[in-house]
């Protein structure tokens, strides 16, 4: 005998009820997974994990390009003008490093350090500061500086702004400098002394 109408569709309610629970939950998840995927590409890539830094990347860029090329690197410690960490770190990269304090007696005790080392280029890095863009994936980066000791003692280095990007490399720099010709070019120090190692503080 045949299920009267009425309690067919009732129950048939009820079965199908929980499937259409199941079917738009599982449409709402996709729907989340989609608009975190947009809210990630809308943010551009990020480089925070990256070993190289936005400021690391336009100190390298400063002192490879500065002239007469520096063999040696003094940083401010103490004042504004302190390279950030990522940033001196360069620095110790490149040659030997040492702590610049204000205090004229640390300084005079650096000078006699530099001096007694040999006649090597030397160059105080000061950092003028930085600004950010586009979710802090675009950085201008700011350095100055001038010469320390030897023939080139007080000799500034031009200060230069520069433009730093984030893509899914990495950082790069907006636009590579092409340093201008120079005798010290190949960083090259006198063979008749070899340059100190590590750094010192004052």
């Amino acid at each position: 005998m045949p299920l009267p109408a009425r309690f067919t569709i009732r129950h048939a309610l009820a079965i199908t009820a929980p499937i259409v629970s199941a079917l738009a939950a599982c449409g709402g998840g996709t729907s989340d997974k989609r608009v975190a995927a947009a809210d990630t590409v809308a943010a551009g890539p990020s480089c925070a994990d990256r070993d190289t830094t936005a400021v690391g990347l336009a100190v390298r860029d400063y002192i490879t390009n500065a002239r007469p090329t520096p063999q040696r690197f003094l940083s401010a410690v103490g004042t504004d003008s302190a390279l950030p960490e990522d940033g001196f770190k360069v620095l110790q990269d490149k040659g030997p490093t040492y702590f610049y304090t204000s205090d004229p007696k640390g300084q005079a005790q650096v000078r006699e350090k530099l001096e007694y080392a040999g006649p090597y280029a030397t160059m105080l890095v000061v950092y003028r500061g930085k600004t950010e863009a586009d979710n802090g994936n675009a950085v201008t980066v700011t350095l100055g500086g001038h010469y320390v000791g030897g023939e080139h003692e007080g000799k500034v280095a031009p200060d230069r702004s520069i433009a730093v990007r984030c893509d899914t490399t990495g950082w790069r720099l907006v636009s590579p400098t092409v340093p201008p010709p120079d005798s010290t070019a190949t960083g090259a120090v006198p063979a008749a002394v070899s340059p100190p190692a590590g750094t010192a503080k004052p």
